[in-house]
């Protein structure tokens, strides 16, 4: 739990967040001023806003960032975030919005940067915040995602500048297929609370999720099936060094009204060592956090077994969704170590009973 801020602190904070917006000419009314201190009492680790700025005499709307301090754990990824956004911008066809100005040199001053916002035009959905929205997608959206990451993942390592690839997050339990067996046994053995812990002591999750799902043996079933996918994963034309978005999410999203969306958020960008690892991952977690829409989550399926059919790798696309479905496993461990106020909302409770029953899924493949 965080400790409560001094009010030296929020000082400082303040004077941070002031000091660029009066820099970079921002144009403020009363409602503004209103906005932004409770940002600065909120104290997030970033302070993030939508406002006015005076550039070359035209006022403009601006979306604004700066980071709550200039320590290394907040400005490695706002600075992946602001080179990765320019190379997008400059050197794909992935729509995204522009950055405008930007300093994450912290011998310059307070780092900041200003980004194109979004049209309001055409876009009745547009952001999706937490869980709200996500009944709103469907195929259209689902191909879209799929397009962008495609375009991602498509990106040639081998041209990035130096100083990308240096600033690309790498996992440190392995880039290949190792990391998949690495999270997935490791989710299974950890030790959580469930509320139908037996006795009311911790029990490794895959003993909660045997009970509930009515499976004997479930974590040999999955360590087997782990060694079944493997040589379908791990081959020789996935090799090679694969960027990853590293955070897809539905709330890592703009989508307009024609189906287009916007990937949002790039400060996780990071690479594996293979490229259908790498769509596990993004996917997986796409799929995972998408758990609110069943038909959505089927559409992303459909969607990518289509794009594996036209490579003539229809198994390959099986094994991915497969290992996808899997990833929710991962989420689970720290769901199931909530206070159990929280697992009992009505909101855990459906995670968990729709989460579940996806599981059953991965035995459908008949690996």
């Amino acid at each position: 739990m965080e400790k409560p801020r001094t009010q030296r602190q929020i000082g400082i904070y303040r004077n941070r967040v002031m000091t660029v917006i009066s820099e970079q000419k921002f144009v403020l009314n009363e409602d503004d001023l209103k906005v932004i201190e409770k940002k600065v009492l909120q104290g997030k680790r970033y302070f993030f806003i939508v406002l006015n700025r005076n550039e070359n005499g035209k006022i403009v709307s601006r979306f604004l960032k700066i980071p709550k301090n200039n320590s290394k754990l907040l400005m490695d990824p706002f600075t992946r975030q602001i080179r990765f956004s320019i190379y997008i911008k400059e050197n794909t066809s992935l729509k995204t919005r522009g950055v405008v100005e930007y300093n994450y040199n912290i011998k310059k001053g307070v780092p900041f940067v200003i980004m194109e916002t979004f049209p309001k035009e055409n876009s009745k959905i547009g952001f999706i915040e937490g869980n709200n929205n996500t009944e709103n997608l469907g195929e259209k959206e689902a191909r879209s995602v799929m397009t962008s990451l495609q375009v991602i993942h498509d990106i040639d390592y081998k041209t990035l500048p130096k100083e990308l690839k240096k600033a690309l997050k790498v996992k440190t339990l392995g880039e290949g297929y190792d990391y998949i067996v690495k999270t997935v046994r490791g989710s299974l053995n950890i030790r959580v609370l469930p509320l139908d812990a037996k006795n009311n002591k911790k029990e490794p999750l895959h003993l909660v999720l045997e009970r509930r799902l009515g499976e004997v043996d479930f974590k040999k079933r999955v360590i087997n099936l782990l060694k079944k996918i493997e040589p379908i994963i791990d081959t020789k034309e996935n090799q090679g060094f694969f960027i990853v978005h590293g955070d897809m999410a539905p709330n890592n999203l703009y989508v307009y009204d024609n189906g287009d969306v916007e990937l949002l958020d790039f400060e996780w960008f990071g690479r594996f060592k293979n490229r259908s690892v790498a769509m596990v991952y993004d996917f997986g977690n796409f799929r995972a956090r998408s758990w609110r829409n069943k038909a959505f989550r089927d559409s992303l399926d459909k969607t990518l077994l289509e794009i594996y059919k036209k490579r003539n790798q229809e198994r390959l696309g099986q094994a991915i969704i497969c290992l996808s479905i899997l990833r929710a496993i991962v989420f689970s461990g720290f769901f199931e170590n909530y206070k159990w106020e929280k697992q009992s909302t009505e909101i855990e409770t459906e995670r968990r009973r729709l989460t579940e029953n996806e599981i059953k899924k991965i035995w459908e493949f008949n690996f």
